[in-house]
């Protein structure tokens, strides 16, 4: 009842502001929507929102602004709904906090009005891969009706909240984007992976970026749990500001204090330290997915497990059956083909250095040929100079803004450029002897050639699969 008879206006008519507004129609609410874009190139996006069967068929359950966002859009708003790529410091949303008008969230509204426990996944690389791990680890539990997935991962919690009872539950992954402009939102479990420079062109600080993602426990109780990776250090602070029970992750051995409750990996083994008893979960073989950096995801999905009742058996059924297939886990360290014993790997997902850090770190026994670049979000590359002067025998720079790397790699690698993506796998694998590993792991955005990662990872995945042997 809390949106009945409310006025909003949802700002972004994408996947998360058309979920927004229609639950917030469905709530009783008068809702009015704003887009930058103008309404010929939100066609499609329109035919959603409206529930009209076809693009351009007459429809009018909202009051729309397209092709910019002027003041009447906000003119009789009691509170703004935000989706997660507009930006806050717009000069209309200004003009909203300087009329104290409330600014919030897809996630904060949904969240608000949701009757299951929700489980909300965040960090700066792995989210989406420990959110379906988690999901699967608690459908095998058993516990719950209906495990629901949703957030950043692809299916706003918008949409869903209404086929939801309180019984179900509901695992989140969720962005710095969608978190900064919650309120009141609280999860019954939050997990925090790990938190490295990234997204700085949003944020303008670490500082901003860390206080985002730090609300992920701010409503927390002392019924509720916090999980959190004790190898980073970053992260392992936020336990001193919440009132949630804190549970540890980590992949460099169980600690010596047997009082501190956690998961960990030891040898090849992956143990839990849990209600003053440890016990073995399972091995590192049954593992479904490649690569060191997903040991801490498996690890904080056990966690959560854990705590919610799912038992050592089911936890290693629902890795032994892991389906990898889902669409979220498309182009993050995806192998291609091997062609001539030179591996190709798509890793395009990889947005942020501390995710290439963790793809390299993956790479063990051979050298690496790297395809980088695209949209900088105010990386730091420096620390990607060790590792790739012990493993990378060639740099491909594609994309825009390639400058800051190649200057922070100079006597670290070979570096070349390239314009397209079909040439930059051309030269690549040009520059591979057998057995090493072409792979594409750019450390940005994709905006400055791609709408997004998954056409560059797509675009990646055609280049290698046209090319032809050449050793």
């Amino acid at each position: 009842m809390q949106f009945q008879e409310k006025r909003a206006t949802v700002f972004g008519v994408n996947r998360s502001g058309i979920a927004a507004a229609k639950l917030l129609k469905a709530c009783g609410a008068t809702v009015t929507v704003t887009d930058a874009r103008d309404a010929d190139a939100l066609e499609m996006e329109i035919a959603a929102l409206e529930d009209c069967s076809k693009p351009g068929e007459a429809c009018n359950l909202y009051k729309k602004f397209f092709g910019g966002h002027p003041t009447e859009c906000i003119a009789e708003a009691d509170f703004i709904v935000v989706s997660p790529g507009v930006p806050l410091d717009i000069p209309i949303l200004c003009e909203a906090r300087a009329r104290h008008l409330p600014i919030l969230a897809e996630l904060e509204v949904a969240a608000s009005i949701c009757p299951a426990p929700i489980v909300a996944i965040t960090g700066t690389k792995g989210k989406s891969t420990t959110t379906l791990l988690t999901a699967a680890m608690l459908r095998a539990g058993g516990k719950f009706p209906n495990v629901c997935v949703a957030g950043n991962i692809g299916v706003a919690l918008a949409a869903e909240v209404q086929s939801l009872t309180n019984q179900d539950i509901v695992v989140v992954e969720a962005s710095s984007f969608q978190l900064e402009s919650t309120v009141t939102f609280h999860p019954k479990v939050s997990v925090v992976l790990n938190l490295s420079r990234d997204h700085l062109d949003r944020h303008g600080t670490m500082a901003a970026y860390r206080a985002a993602k730090q609300k992920i426990s701010d409503n927390q109780t002392a019924a509720d749990w916090l999980i959190l990776n004790g190898s980073d250090a970053s992260v392992k602070d936020f336990a001193a500001s919440t009132a949630a029970n804190v549970l540890y992750f980590t992949d460099t051995g169980v600690p010596e204090d047997s009082s501190v409750s956690g998961v960990f990996s030891e040898g090849s083994e992956f143990l839990a330290q849990w209600k003053g008893a440890r016990k073995r979960i399972c091995d590192i073989g049954d593992i479904p997915l490649r690569g060191r950096h997903n040991v801490q995801n498996v690890l904080a999905a056990i966690g959560v497990a854990l705590v919610l009742g799912v038992t050592e058996t089911q936890i290693r059924k629902a890795l032994q059956q892991f389906d990898r297939s889902h669409p979220a886990l498309s182009h993050a360290f995806e192998p291609v083909r091997t062609l001539t014993d030179v591996e190709f790997i798509d890793d395009s997902k990889a947005t942020n250095v501390a995710a290439v850090k963790a793809a390299l770190e993956s790479i063990e026994n051979t050298q690496v040929v790297l395809i980088m670049g695209g949209y900088d979000k105010g990386n730091d590359y420096a620390p990607l100079r060790e590792i790739v002067r012990a493993k990378v025998k060639t740099a491909v720079m594609l994309g825009e803004y390639t400058q800051q790397i190649e200057k922070t790699f100079v006597n670290t690698t070979d570096i070349v450029k390239a314009k397209t993506m079909v040439e930059a796998v051309k030269i690549a694998y040009k520059h591979a002897s057998p057995g090493d590993i072409v792979l594409l792991s750019p450390a940005n955005a994709s905006f400055d050639m791609y709408t997004d990662y998954k056409a560059r990872g797509s675009d990646f995945k055609a280049a290698v699969d046209a090319l032809q042997p050449l050793h």
